[in-house]
């Protein structure tokens, strides 16, 4: 019961800005769940949704937002891989084209 009536009478911790901004990039660059972040960094959900909120997100807008980033990055990844399967497939053809010079040669 006593530590009750402690703790309700301190104030919050106080978080300096370089804090404040890493945990907000966490959520927001690197495309982590606010709860994870929040429980990972020993600050309160509605702590972190205050910084969001600060930093012009909200929690429905980051999940969307990092949504749209994973997306990107997927499709990116898939350009990558397709580009790399063309390039192959292009070294085949002008292999075969080759070939077939050299046979048709009389």
């Amino acid at each position: 019961m006593e530590q009750q009536k402690d703790k309700k009478g301190t104030p919050p911790p106080r978080y300096d800005t370089a804090f404040k901004a890493g945990a907000v990039k966490m959520v927001t660059e690197q495309g982590r769940d606010p709860k994870e972040v929040a429980r990972d960094l020993g600050i309160c959900i509605d702590t972190l949704r205050s910084w969001l909120k600060a930093s012009g997100m909200q929690l429905g807008q980051v999940s969307r937002y990092n949504r749209e980033q994973q997306r990107i990055r997927d499709l990116e990844a898939e350009i990558r891989t397709l580009r790399k399967q063309l390039g192959e497939k292009e070294e085949v053809i002008d292999i075969l084209k080759k070939s077939v010079g050299i046979l048709s040669t009389p």
